[in-house]
């Protein structure tokens, strides 16, 4: 089944990184109303997250071979100001895994629901323990039985890359500032081919461990914005889920075919081969936002 196609169209450039997304770019209109009810022990709480990934080496916590977590991830910064607010240990779980330098803004994370405590509560006592580039934006109780990472509709990320100029450090830490002028209509004729349900088999890292490598691409989106002196180009891409590195290697085919560097027939050949060879680079991870994980309403506990 076909998604929608690629289109080019203005946007008004976003108040920032880790602003409130509109209710309409949630799934339903945004979360429940009924955030300090306190939770029994058989629910779990999901906490909605935004952080700068920049110094952040991905969402999961890493474990060397002797058992010592030597890197700095959201997991680990999550964990030790759950673990201050609760008195012990809490299990995490992500919806979805963010590679290092990867940021986000609707990251989603499970935890078993602590019965003593309301969850707007813990929302603010946990907020309160972490460091300025992580924060918890929401938190709503759910069912037991649901997966954050099985049961959600899909993830939204964006891409921004921005067009040959003076850099700016306030810009660049969150975009790819290329070398090239790129060519935006170019690259939405382009990632039509990529909409749809497909083998992505060619747009993965060497290193990805999925066990099927089919994933289906909702809609992508390629919009153009200017802000002072920059030219802005952001690609969004909706899809069920996504391999290690997709959306940065579908970008990068996108960015080759924007510079003329590759036509507009490349993408499809990259799917049609699997052949890592016949994809793009992989874009930075600076550029890359975790914008949302869409989670249904139906699977969130109403207030009684």
């Amino acid at each position: 089944m076909r998604g929608r196609s690629a289109r080019v169209r203005p946007r008004r450039l976003h108040a920032g990184l880790l602003r409130r997304p509109r209710g309409d770019e949630l799934l339903g209109g945004g979360l429940p109303a009924h955030p300090s009810r306190i939770v029994s022990d058989a629910e779990q709480v999901f906490l909605r997250l935004a952080y700068d990934g920049t110094d952040f080496h991905g969402s999961v916590r890493q474990v060397d071979p002797q058992g010592r977590h030597r890197v700095r991830t959201v997991e680990s910064e999550l964990s030790a100001a759950l673990e201050g607010v609760l008195g012990r240990p809490v299990p995490i779980r992500f919806a979805s895994r963010t590679d290092a330098g990867v940021h986000a803004r609707g990251q989603l994370a499970s935890i078993p629901a602590p019965p003593e405590i309301p969850v707007d509560g813990l929302r603010r006592a946990v907020d309160d323990r972490l460091p300025p580039d992580v924060t918890v934006r929401e938190a709503f109780s759910v069912p037991a039985g649901f997966d954050v990472r099985r049961d959600n509709r899909g993830k939204i990320y964006r891409y921004t890359l921005v067009q040959p100029g003076r850099r700016d450090p306030f810009v660049d830490r969150f975009a790819w500032r290329t070398k090239w002028r790129l060519d935006p209509a170019a690259m939405s004729a382009a990632a039509r081919a990529f909409e749809g349900r497909h083998d992505f088999a060619g747009l993965r890292a060497a290193d990805c461990q999925a066990g099927t490598t089919e994933r289906t691409i909702r809609r992508i989106e390629v919009d153009v914005r200017r802000a002072g002196e920059d030219a802005f180009v952001d690609v969004t891409v909706e899809g069920d889920a996504f391999l290690k590195n997709m959306v940065r290697i579908l970008v990068g085919t996108l960015v080759e075919v924007g510079r003329g560097r590759f036509d507009a027939t490349r993408a499809r050949r990259a799917l049609d081969t699997k052949d890592r060879r016949d994809a793009g680079p992989t874009a930075p991870s600076r550029g890359l936002v975790l914008v949302e994980v869409l989670w249904p309403p139906e699977h969130r506990r109403q207030a009684t």
